[in-house]
């Protein structure tokens, strides 16, 4: 598992220096400039890492002047700012290039500076992709599998819709390199073409290995032939039989699959670990979008996490924030 940062004024300074080089100073020439658009970015990105909720955060602010501090913030922002700049900065594109240039930043050279660091095409040599559900509400497990009066049994009482997110992660390192954020439950097998759609522009796999959910002729079409990719998916789908698969891919999955590259497989599974063992395994937003937005923004505050703990090994930046 990868080492991510537990400080989080060191996490909050690498949200807004991500956040400086996405987003506009400010939304719009004639607006308050109150605050800029980064430094939102930053109080949401804090907001997600200490699980908080908007009047949470605010509060936080209020008895920490050091942070606000770091954040060059002259005054706390009121929660439904926070909530309106949730909508407009945590989009699907904006999201996207966030996770490019947690990339750049991890792939770019000591010596750059992190805002000056180029956004140039970074090779990934294998990523695994897979999805998990998100639960929709805090009830316990208790209270959803609840044993009855007779000894020895349990009610049947299940809740079947759920967020899902899939993940594009790159194997070495554990960064999110793309996301597809819908509910649940529903198949995998046609949510590949979107996740890849969703992935940073400056990542580039070689390989990319998935579970037999993906497993799908279509699905290695798109890979090796669209995208120049390398896939890697058991050939298992569908009903047991003794036949070979008549596709050209999935022939070769069944006739010369690479098991020991396919256990790399399991490193997408600790990415999955990370995200709910640090953000929880439910969701705080009650609506499709919001809910969208929250699970998107846990993947970009993942990769802050990891970001900044690998900055360690470089040099100390953002002299500023961290003083």
């Amino acid at each position: 598992m990868s080492l991510t940062s537990k400080s989080p004024r060191r996490v909050t300074a690498m949200a807004l220096g991500v956040g400086r080089r996405v987003l506009p100073r400010y939304g719009h020439r004639f607006s308050r400039h109150d605050f800029t658009l980064p430094q939102l970015f930053a109080v949401l990105v804090l907001r997600q890492f200490t699980r908080n909720d908007y009047r949470g955060i605010v509060a936080m602010l209020i008895d920490w002047p050091t942070l606000c501090s770091d954040m060059q913030l002259a005054k706390v922002p009121h929660f439904t700012t926070l909530q309106k700049a949730e909508r407009r900065l945590l989009r699907d594109a904006l999201i996207r290039r966030m996770l490019a240039q947690t990339v750049a930043l991890l792939h770019r050279h000591p010596d750059t500076s992190l805002e000056t660091s180029p956004l140039i095409a970074e090779a990934i040599d294998t990523a695994a992709a897979d999805s998990t559900g998100f639960e929709l509400d805090g009830a316990s497990r208790y209270f959803v599998r609840r044993k009855a009066r007779s000894p020895g049994l349990y009610q049947t009482t299940t809740y079947r819709r759920f967020a899902k997110l899939g993940v594009v992660a790159d194997c070495d390192n554990h960064l999110i390199l793309g996301t597809h954020a819908t509910m649940g439950p529903r198949p995998d097998v046609d949510q590949l073409l979107p996740l890849m759609g969703g992935m940073c522009v400056n990542a580039v796999p070689q390989r990319l290995i998935a579970d037999a959910g993906y497993d799908s002729e279509p699905n290695h079409i798109l890979l090796r032939e669209y995208l120049n990719i390398t896939s890697l998916i058991p050939a298992t789908a569908g009903r047991p039989t003794l036949k070979l698969p008549t596709g050209k891919w999935r022939y070769l999955m069944a006739t010369a699959f690479d098991d020991e590259t396919y256990g790399q497989r399991w490193q997408v599974e600790t990415v999955m670990f990370m995200l709910k063992r640090h953000f929880g395994s439910a969701l705080t937003s009650r609506k499709y979008q919001t809910r969208r937005r929250e699970m998107n923004l846990r993947a970009v505050t993942h990769n802050l996490m990891i970001l900044r703990f690998a900055e360690l090994f470089y040099r100390a930046f953002l002299t500023p924030f961290l003083a």
